[in-house]
């Protein structure tokens, strides 16, 4: 298994920023973002895990394997780290009904801005049609907002300081991107990051970034199928 292919390996290095910061700066979470960081090395060796299932349950083993990887695992992380419930656990990592209006709307704002993004510089890029396909990548689009709007920034933030978290939770969902490293889409990318990112920041909120992030997803794929 070459864990130099799987987009997951730049976890290990992201995560050792926040290591870093608190063995200068933070003493008191350094057990704790260790404990972050192996979970990074635990998703980079487990990612084989995400493209077994997708290859024999195609988009809903993808589906699946990434429910567990980016989502269930780290809620327990957080609820074995922070000695609460599930519950609590998902209130603090901004799966919660305070701020879901804001966050929705604003989530809405940025979607708007990266389709615009992503139609101009991908304009040729060939659409999904599959109702199938959309609805799951949509739905996908959550385990990845908990894992770095939620864990990554939320979590983050709470343990070592908002501008660790930033730059943690923004580096960790570009580098995790290198399908786009050659090619325009990564401005829409980034942008979608930061902004996601100061969405969550105001609101402690992720269900907004889900929405945006989800229909980004989707809807830019339905328009090139209309248009080509």
């Amino acid at each position: 298994m070459n864990i130099v292919l799987y987009p997951t390996t730049a976890l290990i290095l992201v995560l050792l920023i926040p290591v870093f910061y608190c063995w200068r700066w933070k003493k008191e979470s350094q057990e704790k973002v260790v404990v972050v960081w192996f979970y990074g090395l635990v998703a980079t060796i487990f990612y084989g895990f995400v493209i077994y299932l997708a290859d024999i349950l195609s988009h809903v083993g993808y589906f699946l394997g990434k429910i567990i990887l980016f989502t269930i695992v780290p809620l327990f992380i957080y609820v074995f780290l922070e000695k609460g419930g599930i519950t609590t656990a998902l209130v603090e990592l901004g799966v919660k009904k305070e701020k879901i209006l804001p966050s929705v709307v604003w989530g809405i704002g940025v979607v708007i801005i990266t389709l615009f993004i992503g139609l101009v510089v991908a304009w040729e890029q060939e659409g999904i049609t599959s109702l199938y396909w959309n609805i799951i990548m949509f739905f996908d689009a959550f385990n990845e907002e908990f894992l770095y709007r939620g864990f990554f920034f939320l979590y983050l933030w709470k343990i070592t300081d908002v501008r660790v978290a930033y730059l943690t939770s923004n580096l960790a969902f570009i580098l995790t991107h290198p399908q786009h490293f050659y090619s325009l889409f990564m401005i829409s990318t980034v942008t979608q990051g930061i902004l996601l990112t100061v969405v969550t920041h105001k609101t402690k909120n992720i269900v907004g970034p889900w929405v945006s992030h989800g229909l980004n997803r989707t809807i830019i794929q339905l328009i090139r199928s209309l248009l080509f």
